[in-house]
C-alpha cells in the first residue's frame, strides 16, 4: 500500500485530500468534491459522501441542506487553525512519549534552522516563556 509522506494532521489520507478541497473551495457538496479528487484517482461517490459525513461527526465539517436537497460542507476551521490545533496536539503526544529529548530534539531544530526561520521561531517561543 502506498504512503504519502505529506503530513496529514491525524485524519487518514483521504480525509486530509477532502479537507484540501473543502477549504480551497470554502464549502462543497460531495459532487464537488468527489469531481476534483477523481481528476487524480478512481473513487467512488460513496466513499467521499461517508467519510464526509465523518468528518461531520468528528466535528471537523459543518453541513447545511441546499435547495435541492444535498448536503453543502464548510469547514469548522480554517486550515491555518485546524493546522495549529493538530500540530500542538501531536507536539504534546509527541512530548508526553519522550520527555526531555523530545524538548532538546525540538530545539536543536529551532537552532538548525536557517536565519530567517530560526529567528522567527526563537521569538514565538520567547513569547510562550513569558
Amino acid at each position: 500500500m502506498k504512503r504519502q509522506s505529506k503530513f496529514t494532521n491525524g485524519m487518514g489520507e483521504l480525509e486530509a485530500e477532502i479537507m484540501e478541497v473543502v477549504w480551497k473551495l470554502k464549502g462543497a457538496s460531495v459532487r464537488e468534491v468527489l469531481d476534483i479528487i477523481k481528476r487524480k484517482k478512481q473513487i467512488a461517490y460513496t466513499t467521499v459522501m461517508t467519510v464526509m459525513s465523518r468528518l461531520f461527526e468528528k466535528g471537523i465539517l459543518r453541513r447545511e441542506m441546499d435547495e435541492n436537497g444535498a448536503y453543502v460542507y464548510q469547514p469548522v476551521k480554517c486550515r491555518e487553525s485546524f493546522l495549529a490545533a493538530a500540530s500542538k496536539r501531536a507536539l504534546q503526544s509527541f512530548i508526553r512519549e519522550y520527555g526531555d529529548v523530545a524538548v532538546a530534539q525540538f530545539v536543536d531544530l529551532v537552532e538548525s534552522a536557517d536565519s530567517k526561520q530560526s529567528k522567527e521561531w526563537k521569538k514565538k517561543l520567547k513569547e510562550l516563556v513569558k
